[in-house]
């Protein structure tokens, strides 16, 4: 914590210091992983060397790798592009051969078929 931290916190002020939400503290709370108490107006109050404690144990912060960092990260990304390419020329493909077969539709059913029904 930093140095100018209260003696007691609220969940809020809590959740800010820990960079969490504050429904993070209160599960943690209500799950008791992390010792609070209420005064008499009812709020909670912690205590930021319990905060400190709960978060060596529970935070977990989580470091955005880069795609040029990570060879893995790397791979799958172009399985995925390669895989969204496909996926385009095969829906363009689809397309080409339902206009196609409209078209045909359309040709049939425009053109009169005169004599075939008075034999």
């Amino acid at each position: 914590m930093a140095p100018h931290t209260p003696p007691h916190m609220s969940p809020a002020q809590a959740a800010q210091a820990a960079n969490v939400s504050r429904w993070a503290i209160m599960r943690a709370i209500n799950s008791h992983k992390l010792k609070a108490t209420r005064d008499n107006r009812n709020h909670w109050k912690i205590s930021p060397d319990d905060l400190d404690n709960w978060c060596a144990h529970s935070v977990r912060i989580a470091h955005p790798a880069h795609p040029d960092e990570s060879p893995e990260l790397r791979e799958k990304l172009a399985a995925e592009t390669s895989r969204a390419d496909a996926a385009e020329r095969a829906r363009d493909q689809a397309e080409s051969d339902r206009d196609r077969w409209r078209g045909m539709a359309e040709k049939l059913a425009d053109k009169p078929r005169r004599g075939w029904w008075w034999r």
